[in-house]
């Protein structure tokens, strides 16, 4: 087996053909023979060159940039887009093979002008929302380290960490980011962040153990260092175990990079949709010409030019810059609710989400350690306040005094790890989490600063505790804090009453059973303890038990109930984590995530399960423990495979691949840049209840969506029955091609607009989401849509017919036009509500639907009024009281909506 295979290959295999070699369950000694290293003296410089050459760089593979060409292409390959730009182009040919005499150039080829004009406004707006390439792997690469001290040839040399290879011995110390995945070799005190690659919020305590199962999840492998984690405090040496692309950053890349991104339900519906449309529309005009062919009132040329007319009538043209006009006035309307979205359609897509993923730290947590707990004189104390803000209080017993209590939030202030500063009118507590926590708990017990320190023992994995000797009064206290078990072993006494009591074997069950109970309640336990000092003694024995400490990372305020709206919304919430499973649940039961018969499983668990399997059991699923970025992908792709449309929130590199693979994906705005890379929104303050605030959004702009297509689509079958009613009955052509673009264009895309940010009905959170695949408008939408459409035929037919008799072609036209054009204005008021009369919505609670209105009035008079305008639009003068046909006729759509509510209201 050549050295070059074994370097580039993901799974490490000995050379003597062994099975396979895991890093965390080999020995240094076996990593550095596998990797022909020594542990003293590292890797030659010339060994290390040559692997470089071989292996190619520590360096992310980075997915090229989307050219502009193709996302141009893309945003034209809308199947309603495409068939505009056929009319264009079949009205381009018409208007070049059948010039008119005196026809100017823009005259003869206004309409196709017209037409691409919309389709390059449409391009445009879709290109400005998502005027990004692929960043994802960019952002990624930034977290890989830009230098790293090695050891070569027994010399300190730092290089680019895109220079370390396979084999080589890395330096790390406090703050350092790690530039490769590594065996741990040597640690003193090492913590490691780990958060972004596993979702853990505390830091990770590393050491050189053998002892970890194979099967060890990543948050578990405590002899392991990885990429793009960053040490916490200590020191460290590692040998490298993987490079580059093979690394667990690198494997989150690679998954990053595989997952395509699938059309939102709202795409598949509008495809759906604009292909019936578009065909209906092909389907009638083939009809017309075939009926005129048939009865032969006009020749060919002249029924083509009709169906033509008829065709580009009934498409709506507007529809696709409407739509994406009004998407992009939504993510407006969502970022006052701190959402902001990324890509266009996710504005809508969170309205139909099925299921919720979201990531427990930070969003249904607070991300800040925090004090609930204080088991102190053998009584137990709740500690009120949120986060890391020194707000709250200590709750005591009724009835209960302690006298230990002073003296145990002394022991509290001494957490030297953090410190309290002030932030505007508040303090807060920054630094290690454990000992903020504490330090925030002193000061809500009055304890502001602490006393004279004389010496410090950090904390130490070995020893697991930490220590400060203190000045106090002539003689000197030792105060100590730690894990319960390492503080209960040095432990001689309990202070308890004002008095020093022998710790009894009773005594020390009693403070172990609190700590027991405490951690299957999701807290961790924290034991203070302290000394008298004697010259030359040691600070961390003969110690005396003070009190226990529970701290949690506590659900946000607000979570339990954005949870249960959730739940009446008929949207369920997964809480996926790489925490322990009992923490999990814990704070699941805590936050009314967890129902009966809910189910539990980790990321070992979902190992063994084929997908399939997991696909079957996904909806039951109510929290997924000590997951991994394969498992949380995994869980988004089972659910997708039921159909479900799920949204899946992270904030951490692990999160990325699911983030980007869910139906809507969602970042935390405190995030890694990867995941906003990936993500479809942002959550600008990283707070659950914000995706509720969303959901509403999503689901009044697909309500309104709804509503501005049954406009645009009820407007467009007045023109259609129209023009087919003249051309059946061997009539001039009501419409000119330019009026009908006029009408679909400006009277109706402007209403269709102002409907496309009306306010969200307060019902719209109370049932459940809408199913995904199913039609925009029901069969009661098209029988509404086809009554209006004949009535405003009607009406425009009638006064077609008597204004033709009575002053010619041209004034009947012009009298058509001005009905079909300001009717749908009138009827845009009924499209508010299908069932609530504009009346009882409010007349004027929709201003720029009246804003709308007004400027479609004033435009459309313009074309009737201004004699320059007349050539260009096909119209004339208005005489005698034609005006008042029009005002009359014009008003009729809005008259028979509102009578139709009432009849439907009254039969119910």
């Amino acid at each position: 087996m050549s050295i070059e295979r074994d370097l580039r290959s993901p799974v490490a295999r000995s050379f003597e053909g062994a099975p396979r070699l895991l890093w965390h369950t080999a020995s240094p000694d076996e990593v550095a023979r596998y990797w022909r290293s020594d542990l003293e003296l590292g890797l030659t410089r010339e060994e290390a060159a040559a692997r470089l050459t071989r292996v190619g760089g520590n360096r992310l593979q980075e997915a090229p940039a989307t050219p502009l060409w193709r996302r141009l292409v893309a945003q034209l390959s809308d199947f309603t887009v495409l068939a505009l730009i056929a009319a264009a182009l079949i009205s381009a040919l018409l208007a070049y093979l059948s010039p008119l005499p005196g026809q100017s150039t823009l005259e003869r080829f206004g309409d196709t002008i017209a037409i691409l004009t919309i389709v390059v406004i449409n391009a445009a707006l879709g290109l400005g929302q998502e005027a990004r390439a692929e960043r994802a792997l960019t952002a990624l690469k930034k977290m890989t380290a830009p230098m790293a001290r090695t050891l070569r040839s027994g010399r300190i040399v730092e290089v680019p960490a895109g220079d370390v290879v396979p084999g080589d011995l890395l330096l790390l110390e406090e703050g350092d980011r790690i530039p490769a995945d590594a065996r741990l070799i040597a640690a003193h005190d090492l913590e490691v962040e780990e958060a972004a690659l596993t979702g853990e919020a505390i830091p990770v305590t590393k050491s050189i153990s053998v002892a970890i199962d194979s099967e060890a999840p990543l948050a578990e492998r405590k002899n392991m260092v990885y990429m793009g984690t960053r040490v916490a405090r200590g020191r460290a040496q590692g040998i490298v175990a993987n490079t580059a692309m093979y690394t667990e950053l690198g494997q989150i890349a690679g998954m990053l990079a595989s997952v395509e991104r699938e059309e939102t339900p709202l795409e598949a519906d509008l495809e759906r949709f604009g292909k019936r449309v578009v065909l209906g529309c092909i389907a009638i005009s083939a009809l017309v010409f075939a009926i005129g062919l048939w009865l032969g009132h006009e020749s060919p040329r002249e029924l083509f030019l009709v169906a033509v007319a008829l065709a580009v009538a009934a498409i709506p043209e507007g529809l696709p810059a409407v739509t994406t006009i009004v998407l992009a006035l939504g993510t407006q309307r969502m970022a006052h609710v701190h959402a902001l979205v990324r890509r266009l359609p996710a504005v809508e897509t969170l309205g139909c989400t099925q299921f919720i993923c979201s990531d427990k730290t930070g969003t249904l947590t607070q991300n800040a350690m925090t004090v609930r707990s204080l088991f102190v004189g053998g009584a137990a104390f709740e500690v009120g306040g949120e986060g890391r803000s020194t707000q709250g209080a200590i709750a005591s017993p009724a009835g209960v005094t302690v006298p230990e209590l002073d003296l145990a939030i002394r022991a509290a202030a001494h957490a030297v790890g953090a410190k309290l500063v002030a932030t505007g009118n508040r303090i807060e507590a920054t630094g290690d989490p454990t000992d903020a926590a504490l330090l925030v708990l002193a000061w809500k017990g009055g304890v502001h600063r602490h006393g004279d320190l004389v010496a410090e023992q950090p904390f130490s994995s070995e020893r697991r505790m930490a220590s400060v000797r203190v000045a106090e009064g002539s003689g000197e206290r030792s105060y100590v804090r730690g894990a319960p078990e390492a503080i209960l072993g040095h432990a001689r006494a309990v202070r308890r009453n004002g008095q020093e009591l022998p710790l009894t074997e009773e005594l020390r069950a009693e403070w172990l059973s609190v700590a027991m109970d405490w951690s299957a309640r999701a807290m961790r336990v924290i034991a203070l303890a302290y000394r008298e000092l004697p010259v030359g003694a040691d600070p961390e024995s003969e110690l005396t038990l003070l009190a226990l400490v529970g701290i949690v990372d506590p659900p946000r305020p607000e979570v339990e109930t954005a949870v249960a709206c959730a739940y009446a919304a008929g949207i369920r919430t997964v809480m996926i984590t790489g925490d322990h499973p009992a923490t999990a649940r814990a704070i699941a039961e805590e936050i009314g995530l967890w129902q009966p018969g809910d189910q539990l499983l980790t990321g070992h668990e979902l190992d063994g399960l084929d997908q399939q399997s997991l696909a079957e059991r996904c909806d039951q699923v109510r929290v997924l423990a000590r997951a991994t970025a394969q498992h949380k992908l995994r869980m988004v792709e089972a659910m997708r495979s039921r159909g479900f449309v799920c949204a899946m929130t992270g904030d951490g590199v692990n999160d990325a691949p699911a983030v980007k693979a869910a139906s809507i994906g969602i970042a935390m705005g405190t995030g890694t840049d990867v995941t906003k890379e990936a993500a479809d929104l942002v959550l600008a303050d990283d707070n659950y209840a914000t995706i509720l605030a969303a959901v509403a959004e999503g689901r009044a702009i697909y309500s309104n969506i709804r509503k501005f297509i049954f406009f645009l689509l009820s407007s467009n079958t007045g023109c259609v029955l129209v023009v087919l009613a003249a051309a059946l009955l061997g009539w001039d052509a009501p419409l000119a091609p330019i009026q009908i673009l006029w009408i679909n264009l400006i009277t109706n895309g402007l209403p269709a607009l102002a409907l496309g940010i009306e306010e969200r009905e307060p019902q719209q959170m109370a049932v459940p989401p809408r199913p995904p695949g199913g039609a925009i408008l029901g069969g009661r939408d098209y029988l509404d849509m086809v009554l209006v459409g004949v009535v405003m035929a009607v009406s425009a037919l009638v006064a077609f017919r008597y204004s033709l008799l009575r002053g010619g072609l041209v004034e009947a036209r012009t009298v058509c036009f001005a009905i079909l054009a300001l009717g749908p204005l009138a009827h845009a008021f009924n499209c508010r509500s299908q069932s609530s009369s504009v009346f009882r919505l409010g007349l004027f609670s929709n201003r720029a639907l009246w804003g709308a209105t007004i400027v479609g009035v004033a435009l459309e008079l313009m074309t009737l009024w201004v004699p320059a305008l007349h050539p260009v639009f096909k119209t004339g003068p208005i005489r005698g009281n034609a005006g008042l046909w029009i005002a009359a006729m014009s008003i009729l759509p809005l008259a028979f909506g509102e009578l139709l509510k009432l009849l439907r209201w009254r039969r119910e």
